[in-house]
Order: structure tokens, then sequence, then C-alpha cells
């Protein structure tokens, strides 16, 4: 899960294209924990507090030294004009923001670390067939960009922007919940693999993908409401009374791959006015209604044609049901 842009913005980049190259070998200031059974961890946060903390330096400074020291000395991660546009003031901007979640960030970096090895033992044991070995985990400062996500460019990789999380899920998000959903698109792109060209998913499979990481999260967590697994209490509280006019709307360009019809289903409206990725919400009913009699492992090998006529069979009965079950 990403924290979507506004409606504006490149939705099918940003939700599935993320960063499209990632150098194999790591800056040698970053911590690389390697481990038989688990992921591969490239801990950027350490060295990018170091920076941001500099007090020695005036802002001016520090925002030299951020893009020379960091930016520039992580290219694996920053290096890409389509998520990031760096100059002095965009640095500059960023520093006097970020301030504000410092402490929210350190926090956050300790609660990975604590909470990652039980999400991950218990997801284990959910799906025995998932491979962690084979993935790895960048803990990043996203410049608020977004605060997870799993890019399709490279679907073994998980991108952790804490200073995402901080910012748009409070001081005290549901991690568990979170790690959980993005391990599911981890296991789920082991599984089935995304085609080469992340331009040809149609918009049923980006929300049946969703819709399967958000009812996986909630189900490992028992306790999490859906609110949590949505990551969005307006959504999970106001949404539904409109779920059959989105549905009906969702039936009429199932097979889209326009930004803008992405946008309206996945993407938070602007000023957080709208449905705001109410997608979400449609793709886990769907998932709730057929995880009653299929297990998920076997939901997540769906593919097309199967996965088309059953989602587009799923939504139908979804409108005819008048709503969530």
């Amino acid at each position: 899960m990403s924290h979507a842009p506004s409606a504006g913005s490149p939705v099918r980049f940003s939700l599935l294209g993320g960063l499209a190259m990632f150098s194999l070998c790591l800056a040698a200031s970053s911590l690389a924990v390697s481990a038989e059974s688990g992921p591969e961890i490239i801990d950027l946060i350490p060295q990018a507090m170091q920076v941001l903390t500099g007090r020695r330096l005036n802002e001016a400074g520090r925002a030299t030294r951020f893009l020379e020291s960091f930016i520039a000395a992580n290219p694996q991660v920053y290096q890409r004009p389509q998520l990031w546009q760096f100059n002095q003031k965009t640095a500059l901007d960023y520093i006097e923001k970020v301030r504000d979640y410092e402490t929210a960030i350190e926090d956050l970096h300790r609660r990975f670390q604590r909470e990652e090895p039980l999400v991950l033992d218990k997801f284990c044991r959910a799906f025995p067939d998932f491979a962690p070995a084979r993935t790895r985990i960048y803990l990043m400062l996203s410049l608020f960009r977004f605060d997870a996500k799993v890019p399709s460019d490279h679907p073994d990789s998980l991108l952790l922007g804490l200073d995402g999380l901080a910012r748009f899920h409070g001081s005290n998000p549901p991690l568990a919940v979170m790690l959980s959903h993005e391990f599911f698109h981890l296991y789920h792109f082991q599984v089935n693999p995304l085609p080469r060209n992340p331009d040809e998913i149609p918009l049923y499979r980006l929300l049946w993908q969703e819709g399967l990481a958000v009812y996986v999260s909630r189900q490992l967590n028992p306790g999490a409401s859906l609110a949590d697994a949505l990551l969005d209490p307006k959504l999970a509280t106001e949404s539904p009374g409109t779920l059959t006019d989105e549905a009906k709307r969702l039936l009429r360009c199932l097979d889209s791959q326009d930004d803008e019809v992405a946008a309206h289903f996945l993407a938070k409206g602007e000023g957080g006015t709208g449905p705001g990725r109410v997608g979400y919400l449609i793709g886990y009913d769907i998932v709730a209604r057929l995880a009653a009699k299929k297990p998920v492992s076997n939901l997540a090998r769906l593919r097309d044609p199967g996965l088309r006529f059953t989602f587009r069979r799923e939504l139908n009965q979804l409108i005819q049901a008048g709503g969530m079950m």
C-alpha cells in the first residue's frame, strides 16, 4: 500500500512504477543486514538523521549536506526524477517540514526493528511458500511522497518511507498491519508475477492486488479494525454508503489503463474530498466474499482470463446486494 497522491498525480507510476532502477550495490554508509531466511534490510535512516540533525550547520548548510552526502550518496533509491526533483530549495523546504517528524521517525525506526521479525514470522506461518530471502526492505525517507510501496519494476523490494508513515498516519500507525499488507504484495508478486510493462496492468488487477493485501493484513492482525486495514477511517466509515454507485462506475471501466480513472479509485481526492481510495474497499469486499470459499493462497494465483471473469462476477454481485457483505 502506498499513501496515494492527489487525483492530479501520475497514479499508475506512483502506485506501481515506484523506483524504476535499484543498484545491486549498496551505499557504503548504509546498513545492510542479510539473514539466510529473512529479507535483506537496507537501513538508510541513521545516515539520514545524522545529516538532518547536524546542529553545527545552519539550514542552508544542512540542505547542501543532505543533497551531497545523502541524496547523491544513495542513487539506488533517489536517482528518480519522476518522483523527486532535487535542488537547494526543495531540500530546504523538506528540512524545515521534517523537523516536526524527527522524533516520530526515530520511534518508527525502533518499532520496525522490534516488530518486523514477529510480523514476518506470523506471515511465513500463514504463507509457508513465501521466500523472504528473495526480498529486500529499504528503510528510507520518501520526502513525504509515500509511506510504503512495492514498485512494479522491482517487485522483490519493499520501500518504507518512515517520514511518510509519520506524516500521513500519525506517530503511532498500525505498523504490524502495514507490514502484513506489504509482505503480501511481495508474496503475491512471487507466486503471480506482474507483467513487464506496468502500463499494461488493467484497473481491475490493481484493485484485486490491493483488496487481497487489505484482507490479509486484517486476517493476520485480528484486533485490527477495517479503518486500520484501509489506513483511512473516513473510507471505512463513510464510503460503504456509496459503494454501490462506485461499483457501477467501476464496472464501466474495468479494463482501463488510464491514470485519471485509476486515480478516482486508488488516490485520495483533491483536498481529501471525494470517494478517495474507494477501490481499496471494493477490492477488499470482493476478496472477503471469495475467501469464504477458497484459500487466499489460491486466490493469489488467479490469473486472466479467470481473474477478470471472477472480479467482474463478484462486482456484479456486490451491486446486486446493494453494498458490502
